[in-house]
């Protein structure tokens, strides 16, 4: 999942382990992608509650003076890495447990309040669920659109008239696979993620 700023917000969603790409309809024509996307977010709450999964942020900012916003001088790195079952997040390198207001941190001997420290609340600006990123693609989404799939058709079994027998010898037929979402959000959603990040006092490198 990658968050980008600009004028509109774009979050991209690919279809995950657990998660079934969309079947397009019968008359062969693409899937709802309003539906697809609500699917997609009862599916992972539910894959999230069941069997848990991984999640990976990576931060990079600096300097670029090229269009495809190439850094050259960076001076933000961050890292987070965490593994999530349900409403809880286990951050194993940091020694971090939160929620998705909540957090601790064992800082040798002692827990301490996550939110109580500089990086914690910087954690908690930067590293945002992945549930609740869906659920203001689902909720405040202005704009939902099917992305090229990176994959070729599937080969599905051909589905023979009631008042005959298919047309052609092929048993088989091609698929389109229907996987990857675009969803634009407000401005002021992208001007908010986009003051939370500036709060967290990355832009100035800190």
């Amino acid at each position: 999942m990658k968050r980008i700023f600009s004028s509109a917000l774009a979050v991209l969603l690919l279809a995950c382990v657990g998660l079934q790409a969309a079947v397009p309809p019968s008359d062969g024509s693409a899937p709802d992608p309003i539906k697809a996307l609500r699917s997609v977010s009862k599916d992972f709450l539910r894959l999230s509650s069941k069997s848990g999964y991984s999640t990976r942020l990576v931060i990079a900012g600096g300097m670029a003076n090229s269009k495809d916003h190439k850094i050259i001088d960076q001076a933000v790195s961050e890292d987070y890495f965490g593994l999530v079952r349900g409403p809880l997040m286990h951050m194993p390198e940091q020694k971090i447990f939160r929620t998705l207001d909540k957090g601790a941190q064992l800082d040798g001997d002692l827990w301490r309040v996550l939110q109580s420290t500089a990086d914690g609340k910087k954690l908690d600006r930067l590293f945002s669920f992945p549930e609740r990123l869906l659920m203001d693609a689902t909720m405040k989404g202005k704009k939902v659109e099917w992305l090229e799939s990176t994959v070729g058709p599937r080969k599905v079994k051909r589905v023979t008239p009631r008042s005959g027998t298919a047309v052609g010898g092929s048993s088989e037929e091609e698929q389109k696979i229907y996987h990857r979402l675009r969803v634009i959000l407000p401005e002021k959603v992208a001007l908010q993620y986009f003051i939370e990040v500036q709060n967290s006092g990355c832009l100035s490198g800190g």
